[in-house]
């Protein structure tokens, strides 16, 4: 039989060891949630061009030659039917485009359409549904100009957008926007 002195003694030995085992795994597990969450914000992020937005098989048509005088605004044709791809919903995404705002309050941007190219969707006929995409930030973003390229990076969507003018076959819900830079 133990004597209360070595009874205690076994007792505190046995309250250290659980203690370092709790302090390991409640390290092992933080741990992997930071090595999760820093994996979400780099090695994980598609970065995307434009054609992986269409289906194998459909191409990108150019961007369209419009005489202005001809075509009253709000009879430009409307380009429905549009597939997405299915794989690209729920995905981590970084694309780069032009910004046609939204919602704009105090110089700040919280919606917008990201769109392939300079003009679409104000000057011209808009890209197909499946070539615009619906953007929108939790708190209003800055944008340093309207006419230059950006690059946006969030969780991607197959979701619609439309109104009067417009229709887009994506959605993202946006963590970043910077601008775009040619050498990347």
């Amino acid at each position: 039989m133990y004597s209360r002195r070595q009874q205690s003694h076994t007792a505190v030995q046995v309250n250290k060891r659980n203690a370092i085992r709790r302090y390991f795994a409640a390290f092992f597990v933080c741990a992997l949630a930071g090595a999760a969450g820093i994996a979400e914000q780099s090695g994980d992020v598609r970065t995307l061009q434009w054609q992986d937005l269409l289906p194998a098989d459909q191409v990108a048509l150019p961007p369209p030659i419009v005489d202005h005088s001809a075509i009253p605004l709000d009879s430009f044709p409307r380009n429905v039917h549009a597939p997405t791809v299915p794989s690209l919903d729920g995905e981590l995404v970084r694309l780069p485009g032009f910004v046609v705002p939204l919602d704009v309050t105090e110089g700040k941007v919280s919606s917008f359409l990201l769109v392939p190219y300079f003009g679409a969707c104000i000057h011209q006929p808009p890209p197909p549904p499946n070539q615009i995409v619906h953007v929108s930030f939790a708190a209003p973003v800055e944008l340093d100009s309207m006419y230059d390229p950006v690059w946006v990076t969030g969780r991607m969507r197959i979701e619609t957008y439309s109104d009067a003018f417009v229709q887009a076959g994506y959605a993202l819900t946006g963590r970043e926007v910077e601008p775009y830079d040619y050498g990347s």
